[in-house]
């Protein structure tokens, strides 16, 4: 019999539960809609059916995620990662299996070009593929739990497993110059749906210190090569959403335009060559429109003056051999029509 009540490793959560009385949260006290201000990551969604029960989000911070199995309380080999760190735990939908919730997890990250760096089953009959047992469900589960106390019993209850069948593993992601690490959980008590502890550390800052180019620069880089690049212009990690730091060069932009009211130009999204090229182009065509949408929703410049176009890495400016030379390359370019 693998435990007859709980067991945790770290004093934070045993002083807790020292002073906070702990009450069995059952499938029917479990929330039927998300937490507030909570929401799914842009890397990968839940399974269907699931509801958010607990959410955290920090701009920065550490994490190191387990690459090797548990013993005595302490993982055998972690992953340190830094940067934003979004935790997710979902609640999954009633009947399911952690079979099932964990394959479809596993099968999307993969299909979305995550590279597997470790998984584990505990229970699993093949050498080398055990997670180690004993507490490391609660172990992992530690991070997110100590920052959420206002749903601690719930995340308490629906992540510890009672069956011996918990299931982890650690993707990762780089592109555009940018890592993304992922640290899945999914496990099950016997008396609620599986649980999924989901973590999604963004590593691997944009460069800093670009240099904001003004309107008048952007008429004289249009005038003298038809064509001007806007390294202002920032999006998250794979992702079409513009950064809040895209403000200014938007603002220089619609002034230009506003400037010039006959001037019609292409704005035309790069990337460099990480990834697939169909991955890219369309990343790119989709970056483009966001600067289109952005400027006719926001600054009022009239939609036939712009045309979005992603060429991914078709027309480099440096070599994609290096860092320096990748950073160069993803950009969005105005270009006089």
């Amino acid at each position: 019999m693998r435990r007859h009540g709980i067991h945790f490793a770290g004093s934070l959560i045993v002083a807790f539960l020292m002073f906070a009385p702990v009450t069995r949260s059952t499938a029917s006290q479990l929330s039927q809609t998300d937490v507030p201000q909570s929401k799914d990551s842009p890397f990968v969604s839940r399974f269907a059916g699931s509801t958010i029960i607990a959410y955290h989000q920090a701009e920065y911070d550490e994490v190191a995620l387990p690459m090797g199995p548990i013993k005595a309380s302490t993982f055998t080999k972690t992953l340190p990662a830094t940067g934003r760190v979004t935790r997710i735990v979902y609640a999954s939908p009633a009947g399911k299996t952690t079979a099932e919730v964990f394959a479809n997890f596993r099968n999307v990250l993969q299909g979305g070009g995550f590279k597997l760096l470790y998984s584990c089953t505990d229970g699993a009959s093949a050498a080398g593929k055990g997670c180690g047992g004993i507490n490391f469900d609660e172990v992992y589960a530690k991070a997110i739990m100590e920052r959420d106390g206002k749903h601690y019993n719930q995340m308490l209850d629906l992540l510890h497993s009672t069956n011996e069948d918990e299931r982890y593993l650690l993707a990762e992601l780089q592109r555009d110059g940018r890592q993304v690490d992922i640290g899945l959980l999914v496990t099950q008590n016997q008396s609620n749906p599986v649980g999924v502890l989901l973590q999604v550390i963004e590593s691997g800052q944009m460069p800093m210190g670009q240099v904001i180019v003004d309107s008048a620069a952007m008429i004289k880089g249009l005038q003298n090569e038809g064509k001007i690049a806007l390294y202002g212009l920032q999006f998250a990690t794979d992702s079409t959403d513009l950064q809040p730091d895209s403000e200014p060069t938007l603002k220089q932009m619609s002034e230009l335009l506003h400037q010039q009211p006959k001037l019609k130009v292409y704005i035309v999204g790069h990337t460099d060559d990480s990834g697939s090229l169909e991955h890219n182009l369309a990343l790119s065509q989709r970056r483009a429109e966001s600067v289109v949408q952005a400027l006719t929703s926001r600054f009022g410049i009239a939609p036939d003056r712009l045309t979005a176009k992603g060429l991914a890495s078709y027309a480099p400016v440096a070599t994609n051999h290096s860092e320096a030379g990748k950073a160069k390359n993803r950009r969005v370019e105005m270009v006089e029509q």
